[in-house]
């Protein structure tokens, strides 16, 4: 019993020492991070046709 309960200890260490030795590798390896410029490409606005579809359905989810 105790082989039984030493070897489960012995592959979970094994395990969280390979988990964290990639992860390591990973961090060292991983390409920097570039942040994104403040200016959004897309319009944010709303077209007035897609407020008035949305009004539409909100009044008839309402009226039913």
């Amino acid at each position: 019993m105790i082989l039984g309960m030493g070897m489960v200890f012995f592959i979970l260490g094994l395990l969280v020492f390979i988990i964290w030795s990639v992860s390591f590798v990973m961090m060292k390896y991983e390409p920097e991070v570039i942040p994104h410029s403040a200016k959004n490409p897309r319009s944010t606005a709303i077209d007035k046709d897609v407020i008035a579809a949305i009004s539409i359905a909100v009044q008839r989810f309402r009226s039913n």
